[in-house]
């Protein structure tokens, strides 16, 4: 029994450490994303239409979603955006089953960003 509940313990202290941390896209200054990747999650439609500077898009829709972001080290810090914060946060959770360490949803996503009076890069 003792062993069972040192398992639980260890196993809900490991899916804590896990988790990944979600802020509102407001409070995100230039140089925390820089030193991380910045990955907007939106299709390539989207991004050309406008996109946070020195962001790589990745398509969280994409088939080959999932190759990609194994590219990346999964020890640096990730911060993922899409239009409103939905596919950033269900690709947060996809990076967090992978295997990445660091990984902050950016909550709002695009459309918070552009309101809070942010500025747009255009173009790719």
């Amino acid at each position: 029994m003792r062993i069972l509940v040192l398992l639980t313990l260890f196993l809900t202290g490991a899916m804590m450490s896990a988790q990944f941390k979600s802020v509102p896209i407001s409070t995100l200054e230039g140089d925390e994303s820089e030193q991380g990747i910045l990955i907007d999650v939106r299709t390539e439609e989207e991004y050309n239409q406008g996109h946070l500077c020195d962001a790589l898009n990745v398509d969280f829709k994409a088939e080959d979603f999932e190759a990609k972001i194994q590219e990346l080290d999964k020890s640096t810090a990730v911060y993922l955006y899409c239009k409103t914060g939905v596919r950033s946060k269900d690709a947060a959770t996809l990076l967090q089953e992978l295997g990445f360490e660091n990984i902050i949803n950016l909550e709002g996503g695009y459309t918070a960003y552009i309101e809070e009076s942010g500025k747009p890069c255009s173009g790719t």
